[in-house]
């Protein structure tokens, strides 16, 4: 078997690093965070975690990053390539919410952080908005191939859809994040998010069942 690259061991590293931040910061708050506790935590030196972080602001940027990962990965793997262009996109915006409401103690703790963040801070306000950027830029891509299909009906300009779109899945998932537990019921999503797609899109066919 080859060796893995000293790149590809740095960027293991580096992945690891965050996955193991993520875990405090939702656990003791980014401020209580501390380098120290988190080479404790990986047993290693607080030497070696400042060698690919050499401030908190590194460290809260790859923490995004590898949330936007796991993110795109879990959503992703929802989609079925017999899917039409409707249900590709309830199953996105499902698979968002879903995703915020299983990850309430990692992943979409980072997610409340730095919506906070980008409202105080520049570097994390450009951050937010590349983050934000990329949502929409996914959900127009369904949008569009519901055009190619047939299947949208557009009384609005796309791009504008995607924004509003976007902003409602955004803030139902850091609704279903920061809710207390078992306020958002993962039952009644598709149905509610299927209303929300027939409203903006005119979708005029029934999603294939799974």
């Amino acid at each position: 078997m080859a060796k893995r690259s000293g790149t590809d061991k740095s960027a293991c590293t580096r992945e690891k690093a965050a996955e193991a931040a993520t875990k405090l910061v939702a656990r003791h708050g980014f401020a209580e965070t501390t380098f120290k506790m988190l080479a404790d935590g990986l047993g290693v030196s607080e030497a070696e975690v400042l060698r690919h972080f050499p401030n908190k602001n590194a460290l809260m940027h790859e923490m995004v990053q590898t949330m936007i990962r796991h993110n795109h990965a879990v959503v992703d793997g929802l989609l079925r390539a017999d899917d039409d262009a409707g249900y590709r996109l309830l199953r996105h915006c499902v698979g968002n919410v879903v995703w915020a409401l299983r990850n309430r103690g990692a992943g979409a703790q980072i997610l409340i952080l730095l919506y906070s963040l980008a409202g105080r801070r520049k570097e994390f306000a450009d951050t937010f908005d590349r983050m934000t950027a990329g949502g929409r830029q996914r959900i127009l891509k369904h949008l569009m191939a519901g055009k190619r299909e047939g299947m949208f009906h557009f009384t609005s300009d796309p791009a504008t859809i995607a924004e509003l779109l976007h902003h409602s899945l955004f803030g139902a998932m850091l609704y279903a994040a920061a809710a207390p537990e078992g306020s958002v019921k993962e039952a009644g999503l598709e149905a509610a998010w299927m209303k929300v797609i027939i409203a903006l899109t005119n979708y005029d066919g029934q999603p294939t069942r799974p």
